[in-house]
């Protein structure tokens, strides 16, 4: 048996003499760097057996199953070269090919690397299609435990069987979650609920899955210097252990109905604490859509407008007011129904288990900047960004907004050729490398809100981006600067920044308008590729 530090030596050795082997047959570029980081996770799990000495067969066989994945994934990248004639399709085959082996591992693992999964699959705008395609499937699918298994749980934490607690429970898992599955049961006075059953070796294998991913992540970070991941996971490492406490979840989600009871179109499902412990948790049962079945939303003559302005108006009220962010929103987690009350769209927000606290010093200055961001006033934002711990302010704007940003504007050509589109292409996917060097700078309770700010963006992306997300959060940024002022001159105050706020926007969107026809003009006329209205709508920040 080998050491861990042994492994880990010979791990990097080896990684060396690959990177280094054929340097003229194939060229390492950065994004095959980001595709083998990409595919790494799928290998987190390898160490996992040196850990804890091969001691159960579950490990060794995590073991096997994810190094074979990295390998075969890590080769199948290094062997492209851009030199190939037919490179662009080679490489698409790649990602596909990476990708269902990715969805797998996935699967087969469970636990954490069905959560970093759903990570990936939300980060549409940054990462190949064929990638968030194929690992949106992990948002509401995962291996099925045993029905032993299950009673197991409930015989450790109440002492007897399901069908024991409850009047009825089904045995068929409705949802699965990455870290629990989701039953229907019925209590004894017959009301519905959603049972949320932990994994039951989860808490095992849980720290030293996420022990291991940080190993690995050191391990990258000594081979590709640009990339390092570590840090931010040892900082959400608390915040993850606390998503097995389910006691804790159903504590977050009663306090996000108490923050959220403003609105009349958000609900939060009931928690029944005589039936709740730190690994089941009981919930009404409500039944809705997810929010990528946008079919059966349209068929309850629901507008999806009206729907995406109250998912954004929602979390606006978390970052921007309450402070208390949700922070895992994918589009599995929020169902939408037809109030009962209004029978207008009503938005229940599911798995309250991840949460981050915003305090008012970082809240403050998030508004001004957001605000600020909109109106493109660059000396507001540096202001508010330099509040925030932030040097790079437009680089922050972009890591929050998640397409470049523009100030000033220029030249408007008379025509575009290759070359113009290729940089405009590499200007709209800029994110990824501008992230790890604006996300260290930042107040470390703002990772969670990035990955809301994210997940949400990429729901209205799926709806085809009908709202301006920018706009509505900027004006709920607005409404919480200006709320703390009561007197008239406080009033005035308010009024003057809302009319001038209007009239910048207005004439922002007017020109984004005019730029757009301009482009379209330009494509009639055979003078501009289709893709450059496409391209125009990254660049101008249209969502």
């Amino acid at each position: 048996m080998f050491s861990l530090r042994q492994i880990l030596t010979k791990s990097i050795r080896n990684l060396d003499l690959l990177t280094n082997t054929n340097v003229k047959a194939v060229r390492i570029h950065k994004h095959y760097i980001r595709a083998i980081l990409i595919s790494s996770f799928a290998g987190f799990v390898a160490y996992d057996g040196v850990l804890n000495e091969f001691t159960y067969c579950g490990a060794c066989k995590r073991f096997l199953r994810s190094l074979k994945t990295a390998g075969l994934i890590s080769i199948d990248y290094l062997l492209l070269s851009e030199l190939d004639p037919s490179y662009e399709s080679k490489l698409k085959t790649v990602h596909q090919r990476s990708a269902n082996r990715l969805l797998e591992a996935c699967l087969l693992n469970g636990g954490l690397y069905i959560k970093v999964g759903q990570g990936f699959a939300a980060i549409n705008h940054i990462l190949p299609e064929e990638y968030t395609s194929t690992l949106s499937n992990l948002q509401d699918k995962c291996l099925p435990t045993s029905q032993a298994d299950i009673q197991k749980v409930f015989i450790k934490d109440f002492g007897c069987k399901p069908e024991e607690l409850f009047k009825e429970f089904d045995y068929k898992p409705v949802a699965a979650a990455s870290i629990a599955q989701v039953f229907k049961a019925k209590l004894e006075n017959g009301q519905e609920v959603a049972v949320k059953v932990q994994y039951n070796d989860l808490q095992k294998r849980f720290v030293s899955d996420l022990t291991t991913i940080i190993i690995l992540h050191d391990i990258i970070e000594l081979v590709f210097k640009d990339y390092n991941f570590g840090w931010m996971l040892r900082d959400v490492r608390n915040n993850l252990v606390q998503e097995l406490n389910f006691v804790n979840e159903g504590k977050n989600a009663e306090r996000c109905a108490k923050d959220l009871r403003i609105f009349n179109f958000v609900y939060v499902p009931k928690v029944y604490w005589t039936h709740t412990t730190q690994r089941v948790l009981t919930l009404e049962w409500i039944d809705g859509y997810k929010m990528h079945d946008l079919q059966s939303i349209k068929n309850m003559r629901l507008q999806i407008k009206d729907v995406d302005r109250k998912l954004f108006q929602l979390f606006s009220e978390q970052i921007f007011n309450s402070g208390f962010v949700h922070a895992d929103p994918h589009a599995s987690n929020i169902l939408v129904r037809k109030s009962p009350k209004t029978g207008k769209a009503e938005l229940v927000l599911l798995d309250h288990g991840l949460y981050e606290e915003l305090p008012a010093t970082v809240r403050k200055p998030l508004c001004e900047f957001w605000e600020a961001t909109v109106l493109k006033d660059e000396h507001r934002m540096f202001k508010s960004a330099r509040q925030l711990g932030i040097n790079d302010y437009m680089k922050f704007a972009e890591v929050l907004f998640q397409h470049p940003i523009r100030t000033h504007g220029g030249r408007i050509p008379t025509k575009l050729n290759a070359d113009d589109i290729e940089y405009m292409q590499k200007i709209a996917k800029q994110n990824f490398d501008l992230i790890m060097s604006t996300l260290k700078e930042m107040p470390r309770n703002m990772l969670f809100v990035i990955r809301n700010l994210n997940t949400v963006r990429a729901i209205g992306r799926m709806h085809g981006d009908v709202v301006d997300r920018p706009r509505v959060m900027a004006c709920y940024a607005q409404r919480c600067i200006y709320k703390k002022y009561n007197s008239l001159q406080g009033f005035f105050l308010w009024l003057f920044r809302r009319l001038y706020f209007e009239y910048s926007l207005l004439s922002f969107t007017l020109k984004r308008s005019c730029l757009n026809m301009y482009f379209y003009t330009l494509y009639k006329l055979g003078r501009a590729p289709k893709s450059a209205t496409t391209i125009l709508k990254d660049l101008t920040g249209a969502s």
